[in-house]
Formats: C-alpha cells, sequence, structure tokens
C-alpha cells in the first residue's frame, strides 16, 4: 500500500504577511491612542499648574500685594506669564463712596503658557476706606503751643 504523504498542516507564507500587516494597524492605533492620552495628560497638568499659580496670586493680594488700583505683571522661571489687574469696582455709587467704611476692587489674574489658552480669574475684595485727614486745629493739636493773646 502505497500513501500519499499528508499535505503540510503549516502557514504560507501570504497568511503571515497578512497577520504582520493587521498586527502593523492594531499596534499602530494602539500607539496614537497613548500618545494622545500622554499629551492629554501633560496638557491638564500645564492647566493645573496655571490655575494654582492664578490662585496663588489672589490669595496674595491684600496680604502681600497692596490692594490698590494698577496693574502689576511677571514671568515664573518655567514661562508662564502672568498679569494681576486691581481697579476700582462700580457697585457703589459715586457719592456713597465717600460714606463707605470699605470699597470694593475687582482683582483680575490672569495666567498664560505658550501654547495654551490663557485662565482668567476674577473677585471683589474689600479694602477699608483711608480716614480723610483732619484739620489742622491749634486748640487741639498738641504739636503747636496755643495762641496767647
Amino acid at each position: 500500500m502505497t500513501g500519499r504523504p499528508a499535505p503540510s498542516r503549516g502557514f504560507t507564507l501570504i497568511e503571515i504577511l497578512v497577520a504582520f500587516a493587521i498586527l502593523a494597524f492594531v499596534l499602530v492605533a494602539l500607539y496614537r491612542i497613548f500618545g494622545g492620552g500622554l499629551a492629554t495628560t501633560a496638557r491638564l497638568e500645564q492647566r493645573s499648574a496655571e490655575l494654582l499659580m492664578a490662585r496663588s496670586i489672589l490669595e496674595r493680594v491684600g496680604a502681600d500685594v497692596p490692594l490698590v488700583a494698577g496693574e502689576q505683571s511677571g514671568t515664573t522661571p518655567d514661562g508662564m506669564a502672568w498679569v494681576l489687574d486691581i481697579r476700582p469696582a462700580a457697585i457703589i455709587e459715586p457719592a456713597e463712596q465717600q460714606t463707605a467704611p470699605v470699597l470694593p476692587f475687582e482683582v483680575v489674574v490672569t495666567v498664560s503658557h505658550a501654547g495654551i489658552s490663557p485662565i482668567t480669574l476674577t473677585t471683589l475684595r474689600l479694602a477699608p476706606q483711608a480716614p480723610p485727614p483732619e484739620p489742622l486745629n491749634p486748640d487741639l493739636n498738641p504739636d503747636q503751643p496755643p495762641e496767647q493773646p
């Protein structure tokens, strides 16, 4: 009995090439997904750092930074630019400002970094109103001797 040899049961070269092509497409897709995720994470970390910087500057207003109208700006060592703008808030009528015990100020902080849209935080702060200077009264001023008639 002469038998025919059984056909080999392996993969052909074309089947192997198709399998490698499918594997390459899957790996490229996974690489793009993970790469996009890492880029998004880096952007979110940068946004968080900008937000923390803006909040830190707002907290300093009234403590380290005097609460007076004006604008200040600067840059951090890692390249974040910030602008602090303090201006009187228009929520009190001008006639009432003279008698108000406190004056409201609008405080605006803008922090930006290259390639990312800026973050702006706004708040209101109250500053005590400076008392008006007292007129010199020679009868009540101890530094000047009373006038002699």
